[in-house]
């Protein structure tokens, strides 16, 4: 029974049911491959790191890449052999790669050859053994993994001490301050995670999904890609994601799921293709990471797509509401456009107040979660593990309230709040007001220092192409929406407002960029 809890062992389980059936598209390479194939890619690489390198359980593999199928073939490989997949941001310096891997110790890296220069600055300052590159080109010099879609040893491998506690993954957090931290993910966490969400979205081997999210990203694994493959559904993956592509693979390929951050689904509807595009195979789209503008939202209503909102967090599982929206009416998904959902079959939620006391419906208090799917901890940061990781509860930080019907919204952060003569102001609250504005593109909201009232709120703003509005007009349009006391005293027009690598809005950096108590226009 331990084995079916073995995530690289699922690779042969949906082999042996589903050989002949397409487990994965790559896009950019231009090769398709069944569960019968994936499975004998996996072993391949299994055996050449067991036997070429001595790589075992507990060891750290590490891969610096864009979505492509080599990562897949190294999640289950690693799965295979107990060792630990550490996937790093392709965004972050050489600087910032030493220091993680000095701490993360990973004994070989994968890395794509876009990625050279990075690799190269890092010679001579960590403890990998064995670098392989990933040519942008199969059969050129720089293809280095040639070597091992031509190892001789496909023979099946497996860890006969693996437990169902041992860490899979090291996914690492957003990183709002300072270096993300290294969420310890186990066999446990992702196999949970999977079931929740098959029984929870009714997921099945006719499912399919253009993966838009990266894979060194907890959404990029945990949001679909590791469950369509446990369920046996198709994902299909590209180097970097393009609105245009985006929308040709779901016509083209009919896809079913669609999950993204908000700017992925408000860059594809400013497409001239979106119009005319052929969306019927769609049975819901899906966003998360940061709040969706209603407008965004109701052009896929009008396009007659289910579209609503969800919530996870790397340490939380990370899957953990979203709207079920196939069991609603497009009016209900209205009503309810700034829930994030109700809690999947296999968790278990609460919102309590400062003392740990769960609060009634209505009042806002701090979201917890427990279940099989919670993290493990984070790398060597006991001190950190312990003031997330309460007596089996993961405590978010993010401060939550669930109305009569059991839908559960964001109210803000804990720790990202202000506070404004006396009054909590959570800049969620303020963003969703702001972007029911018309002109309004993207939005952040933040605190600023005041002399008379201690903070007060300045809204970061970029504006959407050729539309016009100043300070008053955006005062004037949150006019009896919000109290006077969470309108923005400061207004910042912006050209962007500042993002992470998953289309985030991150309010630590506009925080640092625009913290000042003045107007701004910096278009």
């Amino acid at each position: 029974m331990k084995e079916l809890s073995w995530i690289g062992n699922y690779s042969y389980l949906r082999s042996r049911t589903s050989p002949d059936k397409v487990a994965v598209t790559d896009i950019d390479d231009g090769r398709s491959f069944t569960y019968r194939e994936l499975d004998a890619r996996a072993n391949r690489l299994a055996n050449y790191m067991a036997k070429e390198w001595g790589i075992a359980k507990g060891d750290r593999v590490a891969f610096l890449s864009r979505n492509r199928v080599e990562m897949i073939d190294a999640l289950f490989a690693a799965g295979k052999l107990g060792a630990i997949l550490v996937p790093y941001n392709v965004r972050l310096s050489a600087d910032e790669l030493a220091t993680l891997i000095a701490d993360e110790g990973p004994r070989a890296l994968f890395y794509e050859e876009a990625f050279d220069s990075t690799v190269r600055a890092l010679e001579g300052r960590t403890g990998i053994e064995r670098t392989v590159r990933l040519a942008e080109k199969r059969g050129t010099l720089a293809d280095e993994y040639a070597a091992v879609e031509s190892y001789g040893d496909a023979s099946p491998v497996s860890c006969p001490s693996l437990s169902e506690e041992d860490i899979f993954l090291l996914i690492h957090t957003g990183g709002t301050t300072g270096l993300p931290k290294g969420g310890m993910i186990s066999h446990r966490s992702v196999l949970w995670n999977a079931l929740s969400e098959i029984v929870t979205w009714k997921l099945s081997d006719s499912d399919s999904s253009h993966i838009l999210l990266p894979l060194f990203h907890t959404g990029g694994w945990n949001l679909l890609t590791i469950p369509l493959l446990v369920a046996g559904g198709r994902v299909i993956l590209n180097r970097q994601f393009d609105p245009k592509l985006g929308i040709e693979v779901i016509q083209g390929e009919r896809t079913t799921l669609v999950f993204g951050a908000a700017t992925i689904f408000r860059m594809m509807l400013e497409r001239p293709e979106f119009a005319g595009a052929d969306f019927s195979s769609v049975r819901w789209m899906m966003a998360g990471a940061a709040p969706t503008p209603l407008n965004v939202m109701e052009a896929f209503w009008a396009r007659k797509i289910p579209f609503v909102l969800g919530y996870g967090m790397t340490e939380a599982g990370p899957n953990n509401l979203s709207a079920p929206a196939e069991d609603m009416s497009f009016e209900l998904q209205r009503q309810k456009f700034a829930s994030v959902g109700k809690p999947f079959l296999f968790t278990q939620m609460r919102i309590v107040d400062d003392d740990g006391r769960d609060v009634p419906r209505g009042e806002n208090g701090e979201l917890i979660w427990s279940g099989p799917q919670i993290f493990s901890g984070y790398w060597n940061k006991p001190a950190e593990t312990a003031d997330v990781l309460r007596d089996g509860w993961v405590y978010t930080g993010d401060v939550a309230v669930q109305d009569e019907d059991g839908y559960v919204y964001i109210v803000g952060r804990k720790k990202n709040m202000y506070i404004s003569g006396g009054e909590n102001v959570f800049p969620p609250e303020v963003e969703k007001a702001l972007y029911e504005i018309p002109e309004v593109h993207e939005v952040c909201v933040i605190g600023v220092p005041d002399e008379k009232w201690g903070e007060v709120g300045k809204a970061v703003v970029s504006l959407k192409p050729g539309a016009s509005l100043d300070k008053a007009g955006l005062v004037a349009a949150l006019s009896g929406k919000l109290a006077k006391f969470k309108v923005p005293r400061y207004v910042a027009f912006v050209k962007a407002v500042p993002k992470n690598s998953v289309g985030k809005i991150v309010s630590s950096e506009a925080q640092r960029l625009y913290g000042r108590p003045v107007d701004e226009a910096l278009l």
